[in-house]
């Protein structure tokens, strides 16, 4: 099974590859999940990620 590191992240995994994937067993499924989990929080957390999008999101919604 190809893991994602080895694709660029606007690929997509093929259709072999996802049900490869979920031919795993539970457990080898989560512990993939839970990396998977851990490199999106410490994305989601840089700094300069934050700002952009607290730029794009635009702020308090304020209603008159």
């Amino acid at each position: 099974m190809i893991t994602q590191d080895e694709k660029t992240e606007r690929e997509s995994l093929s259709l072999a590859d996802r049900r490869a994937f979920m031919k795993l067993p539970l457990e080898e499924r989560r512990r993939i999940l839970a990396e998977q989990v851990d490199r999106l929080v410490e994305h989601y957390e840089q700094e300069s990620e934050t700002a952009e999008r607290l730029a794009w999101q635009g702020g308090d919604i304020v209603e008159s």
